[in-house]
């Protein structure tokens, strides 16, 4: 289970939602604060968590992967 996602709500009138989806090995946490400080003020952003699972291309290595 990946947890909630980080939802960073419109300032101003909402008329725009970007769902944000994170590289390999990161989380929707790690880019809150970039997406919170480039995003327009109409915009909702939702940063989800990738799942925990193995990673063939790291040798099995469990980390979130989409």
């Amino acid at each position: 289970m990946a947890g909630s996602p980080v939802v960073i709500g419109a300032t101003a009138k909402h008329t725009a939602t970007l769902i944000f989806l994170h590289g390999l090995g990161d989380t929707g946490h790690g880019w809150a604060s970039s997406m919170a400080s480039i995003k327009p003020p109409h915009m909702k952003v939702i940063c989800p968590t990738a799942p925990t699972m193995p990673v063939t291309l790291n040798a099995g290595f469990r980390m979130p992967s989409w």
